[in-house]
């Protein structure tokens, strides 16, 4: 992490815990520099960084002002099997994509076992981070079978994967499930998704399915767990007991 961003985090943190009300004023340059004991060339980067999510704003011969909490949060539906785009558009937040690589690679043991593929198979692997207005929500690694009119630039998967499918297979994504675990988040998922080594994240690992039960992508989801809420609507019989099928969770890819 760059102290720029370090001291982004800080101010953000502030920020959020009420240190500095909505309105007011952020101390000067010259004054937080002071503070973090940093050049005014990092407070200058940090307080872009804050500018850009809508944290602060500058007003010309007046100084930077706190605009808001910045807190964003994601609301996930388990039972419903939409894309993180979809998701994320739907708790009323811009999604976007950072950190996109697209590979071919051979396929390790548990995605041949979830796409029931035989030994030295190779998959179309993306790596990617999802954003909401601008914050890392979700980083994945997407496992996706390969055929020959799946695209290989990654400008294709910078939005919804679950729509290139439809688009390649002609039929769409209906159907997944998916083991849910408490994790702490690794040195390179902790960057990806800007929180400390060693934060709690929640990791998905989902089969997505099409309308004919074909397996085509296997999912390995990290999310954070400050930003992104999830959610199960839970029915039950007369007798109150809960149905087998309405208690598995199919979740985003």
């Amino acid at each position: 992490m760059t102290r720029v961003q370090a001291v982004a985090r800080e101010l953000e943190r502030q920020i959020v815990a009420g240190d500095f009300e909505i309105g007011s004023q952020l101390p000067t340059e010259p004054e937080l520099a002071l503070a973090f004991g940093v050049s005014r060339t990092t407070i200058r980067g940090a307080v872009s960084e804050l500018q850009a999510r809508g944290l602060v704003s500058r007003e010309q011969g007046r100084g930077t002002f706190v605009r808001g909490h910045g807190a964003v949060h994601v609301n996930m539906l388990l039972e419903a099997n939409l894309s993180v785009t979809d998701v994320i558009r739907g708790s009323g937040r811009i999604p976007g994509t950072t950190g996109l690589s697209v590979d071919e690679e051979f396929a390790p043991a548990a995605v041949l076992h979830a796409l029931r593929l035989p030994v030295g198979t190779r998959c179309l692997v993306v790596r990617r981070t999802r954003t909401a207005d601008g914050v890392p929500t979700t980083d994945s690694t997407d496992y996706l079978l390969t055929v020959p009119s799946l695209p290989r630039i990654e400008q294709a998967y910078e939005h919804s994967i679950y729509e290139l499918l439809e688009e390649t297979h002609r039929r769409p994504v209906s159907s997944g499930t998916a083991r849910i675990e408490a994790k702490l988040a690794t040195a390179d998922t902790a960057v990806r998704l800007d929180v400390p080594e060693g934060s709690a994240i929640l990791v998905l690992s989902q089969v997505h399915e099409l309308d004919d039960g074909t397996p085509v992508m296997y999912s390995v989801i990290s999310l954070r767990s400050d930003v992104v809420n999830l959610n199960v609507h839970r029915r039950g019989r007369a007798d109150g007991s809960l149905h087998e099928s309405e208690i598995r969770a199919h979740l985003p890819g």
